[in-house]
């Protein structure tokens, strides 16, 4: 098991890798392959949420691709991540989002305040000692009701990784879990779950499982 101090220094290692690398990384997300699953998977968090105008809390937002798609498709999205680099990108991509500098496990924002929140290959970069924590966070911020769409890897272990799939010899930070693993985990934070799937493998591989979940 990884200690605070230990983690500390993995996270940064993880924020630098993102910061030295978004350039690049962002020029491979913004892919319409990817894009064109992740706009269906966006709409179908709103379409459970069932309001009009949704505010929408995005996670690890990255280059603010996702916090575009959910302002096109009717709802008002926050983008929030650890990265100045993903930051710049998404500042680059889409002008008029809403972004900042903001940790998960620390969310900011008062209880109650979001309709729903989107968090993609986000959950996997904070240790499985960490997850319930921001997981507690997201239900906390979540007003009653409130919905919560994540993706993750599907595996075993954790710990940094000096040759990840993508982008090898930029180290970051991986936390694997089994479907059931996380169901539970989000079950002890007050979830309910509410429809789950895996990505297209063709697109995304077989590991990355997509949960939708109600507070």
């Amino acid at each position: 098991m990884t200690n605070e101090t230990d983690h500390h220094g993995t996270t940064m290692q993880t924020i630098n890798t993102y910061d030295r690398i978004a350039a690049r990384y962002c020029e491979k997300t913004r892919l319409e392959k990817y894009l064109r699953w992740e706009r269906e998977y966006v709409r179908k968090l709103i379409a459970i949420i069932g309001s009009t105008g949704p505010l929408i809390l995005d996670v690890g937002c990255g280059d603010g691709r996702h916090c575009r798609i959910i302002d096109e498709e009717g709802g008002k999205a926050i983008g929030i991540d650890l990265s100045q680099g993903m930051l710049r990108e998404a500042k680059l991509n889409y002008p008029e989002g809403d972004f900042c500098l903001m940790d998960m496990r620390s969310l900011s924002f008062q209880d109650s305040f979001f309709d729903g929140i989107w968090s993609s290959g986000s959950i996997y970069h904070v240790t499985k000692a960490q997850a319930r924590s921001v997981l507690s966070q997201f239900h906390r911020v979540l007003k009653p009701g409130g919905v919560l769409g994540i993706s993750f890897k599907l595996g075993e272990g954790e710990g940094l990784e000096s040759n990840p799939k993508s982008y090898a010899g930029s180290p970051r930070y991986f936390a694997y879990y089994s479907a059931l693993e996380m169901s539970d985990l989000l079950a002890a934070t007050g979830f309910t779950q509410v429809e789950t799937c895996l990505y297209p493998e063709e697109v995304f591989g077989a590991d990355n499982l997509q949960m939708w979940l109600r507070k």
